[in-house]
């Protein structure tokens, strides 16, 4: 069995086992060495087969996340500031009114609802193209998102019920408002602008409340 080492090229004794060099097991020797072990093919087979198992399982895990992320990101509250920033970037004022809350039909003036989205939109793009211009990109991110304590919620429609004292405010029952931070761009101008909106739940469906910048 004297010989050199395959692994290393070191010369082996007669009766070796494993190189002295580094440690490989001579071929021919199947017997178990201290800190060494070798493994049944079989048995090597199962443990690759259940690896690829956990990982496939972990790639599904992980896809169901993003997948539940995204659809949500489409639906509720989070869905309704995708669909207004996509109207705020547009200045598409009607979109605007299609998504507000149907407290402001109750107002006497029949265009106060246009009046408002005009002012609160119109003032903050007025600002975003006198420093950059006017052919500018918009980007946004969500700072915060959160559902309103029974305290401010309760304050909110007392005073949706002053201002629009016809609205039923009982077909609210959930108040959210995201944070928003808008930058617009052009070349190497740039401006960031926030912008807050307040949501309600009404008969199961999401609306404008009020929109701040």
């Amino acid at each position: 069995m004297a010989g050199f080492c395959g692994n290393c090229g070191a010369p082996l004794d007669d009766d070796a086992r494993v190189c002295g060099q580094c440690g490989t097991p001579i071929e021919g020797y199947n017997a178990k060495v201290a800190g060494l072990t070798s493994m049944d093919p079989e048995k090597k087979k199962k443990l690759i087969k259940r690896i690829r198992v956990i990982v496939i399982a972990a790639v599904i895990a992980v896809i169901a996340v993003i997948g539940t992320k995204t659809v949500l990101s489409f639906v509720g509250a989070n869905g309704l500031v995708r669909k207004v920033m996509s109207a705020y970037k547009k200045y598409d004022i009607e979109g605007m009114v299609a998504l507000s809350s149907d407290m402001y039909y109750y107002n006497s003036s029949e265009d106060f609802v246009e009046q408002y989205f005009e002012s609160v939109v119109g003032n903050s793009i007025d600002e975003i193209e006198s420093a950059v211009g006017h052919k500018y990109r918009i980007s946004y991110r969500i700072d915060d998102f959160y559902e309103l304590s029974q305290r401010r919620m309760d304050e909110t429609l007392k005073e949706i019920s002053y201002y629009h004292p016809d609205f039923d405010v009982d077909t609210i029952d959930k108040i959210k408002v995201a944070k928003v931070e808008m930058m617009a761009k052009q070349n190497k101008k740039s401006i960031t602008r926030y912008l807050t909106i307040t949501m309600g739940r009404e008969n199961n469906t999401w609306r404008v409340i009020y929109l701040e910048s």
